[in-house]
């Protein structure tokens, strides 16, 4: 499984596997045949986000359309168990402390708690209008959630699965990731609803002051830390690119051409190779982080969404 990519194609119901050895889709998982209307196939699953567990056997996927996350047994390649959880599921996050999956439901403002072992819900945790994605601390004592329409951050303590403060950011934040040392939260506000420039927002995790806003490119998604810790790689949707941010300057330093509407970001598990899913076009870019040049684009499945590397 070693320097192995997994993309989710909301709009097929499949999973691509991807060899970064090779740069070839080397497989798909498909999770459901659809609905046929007028001879075109239609998803019912629309698979957005996944993560694995740490026997890397069970992958987890949240599915938008149909309000389930799908039990994945990657040795027998296919469906185990269905876990209904709120309206319209995008990200999850495992929390090993307590055995927990974590699962943020857009339309449901919430959050749903499913035992790990069980595969039950054990707690539904409301947090603002329509969040999308989530992250664990470090030390995995907090849920960090981002609340696009609350324009907001909900912390929530993972001991007692309760809420534990909700602080107002920019407008729009969509995505989040963590410094390497987990002291600061960056934020990526998108801009898009209000036409304006988007943002990134850093917050102190320790106060839960925010200490910038930096304002970068026209519309951006997603976005992830360098190995070193010192830039911060950012995919922007309109400008089908990856723009690089020096943290200690604050300035933009490079941008890299990638495929149409790059939406999520990842980082190889090898730290070698940037990766970006492509929405308009169906494909995994792949840039090397050295030398800050694409080395690849792999056609993958429609509407490719959540990156997990292996």
């Amino acid at each position: 499984m070693e320097n192995k990519v997994y993309i989710c194609n909301t709009g097929e119901d499949s999973i691509s596997i991807v060899d970064l050895n090779s740069f070839l889709q080397i497989g798909k998982m498909e999770l459901q045949q659809g609905i046929n209307l007028s001879g075109i196939r239609k998803p019912t699953l629309g698979p957005h986000h996944m993560v694995i567990d740490h026997n890397q056997q069970y992958l987890y996927t949240s599915n938008s359309h149909n309000s389930t996350i799908s039990v994945i047994d990657l040795i027998k390649k296919k469906i185990v168990d269905d876990i209904g959880v709120g309206s319209c599921p995008t990200h999850l996050q495992i929390c090993n402390k307590n055995k927990t999956l974590y699962v943020v439901n857009s339309d449901s403002n919430s959050v749903t708690a499913i035992d790990l072992e069980t595969r039950a819900p054990i707690a539904q945790i409301p947090v603002g209008a329509m969040p999308h994605d989530v992250k664990l601390s470090i030390d995995g004592q907090k849920l960090y959630v981002v609340n696009v329409e609350a324009h907001s951050l909900t912390v929530i303590d993972t001991s007692s699965n309760e809420q534990d403060k909700t602080i107002i950011t920019p407008p729009h934040p969509y995505h989040i990731t963590l410094s390497q040392d987990g002291k600061l939260l960056y934020i990526i506000n998108t801009g898009y609803p209000l036409m304006e420039a988007g943002s990134i927002t850093v917050v102190e995790s320790g106060t839960y002051q925010i200490m910038d806003r930096i304002f970068v490119g026209k519309m951006p998604m997603d976005a992830v830390i360098g190995h070193q810790g010192l830039y911060l790689y950012i995919a922007d949707a309109e400008m089908n690119a990856v723009s690089v941010l020096e943290i200690q300057s604050q300035k933009l330093i490079h941008q890299i051409s990638v495929g149409r509407m790059p939406g999520c970001i990842a980082r190889s598990e090898n730290g070698k190779y940037l990766l970006t899913t492509n929405i308009q076009d169906n494909t995994l870019s792949v840039i090397d982080q050295a030398e800050l040049k694409l080395a690849a684009i792999i056609p993958v499945g429609i509407e490719p969404n959540g990156i997990l590397c292996i």
